[in-house]
């Protein structure tokens, strides 16, 4: 696999992992707060990515800039945690 073909698998993993993102619990500030963050995180990766000329030449540039901003916004909701029986909350 060539160099810019690894740099463009990077920055296809650092977006997966920004937007990939646990469920929230059913509560609705969880929801909100998941959204929210989802929506933060989407806004913040097409920036970078239109913003980016670098993209072209180096997307592990990119990558890094994704898994810096997704660093900032980190998890703060509660995650959906299925009963130990198997039952829903």
């Amino acid at each position: 696999m060539s160099d810019r073909t690894e740099g463009h698998v990077d920055l296809l993993e650092a977006i997966v992992d920004a937007l990939n993102l646990p469920l929230p619990s059913v509560e609705a500030a969880d929801e909100r707060a998941y959204y929210r963050l989802l929506e933060r995180r989407a806004l913040a990766v097409r920036i970078i990515i239109e913003s980016n000329r670098a993209v072209t030449r180096d997307p592990r540039l990119a990558a890094d800039a994704i898994r810096t901003r997704t660093a900032e916004e980190p998890i703060t909701y509660t995650p959906f945690e299925p009963e130990k029986n198997g039952d829903v909350r």
